[in-house]
């Protein structure tokens, strides 16, 4: 599969999830391939599911274009979650079960 039909596949597909946005390295390709999506797919009223350990306004830093920070302020409503590392919580856990296997 090409780039090509690879974005239009993003931009056609019935439920589009992207996780942790805001980490990756953000080109001007990238950014633009990025706004082409949300545009299609909020102009199209797909329901698209976005995550991020970033606010809007960290976003918007992030893609300085600013297309993409308005595509997702305008087609999202957030939803704030504990601030808690999960990762650190099941490690702690699997640490506890190596200590106890080894000091009991």
């Amino acid at each position: 599969m090409g780039t090509s039909r690879l974005i239009q596949t993003f931009k056609e597909i019935p439920l589009l999830v992207i996780d942790d946005i805001g980490v990756e390295k953000v080109s001007e390709w990238s950014e633009e391939m990025f706004t082409q999506i949300l545009d299609e797919r909020m102009t199209n009223f797909r329901p698209t599911v976005i995550t991020s350990n970033f606010s809007i306004n960290q976003l918007s830093k992030h893609y300085k274009m600013g297309r993409v920070s308005n595509r997702i302020e305008k087609m999202t409503f957030p939803i704030p979650m504990p601030e808690e590392s999960i990762r650190s919580k099941i490690a702690q856990k699997e640490n506890d079960k190596i200590a106890n296997f080894f000091f009991q």
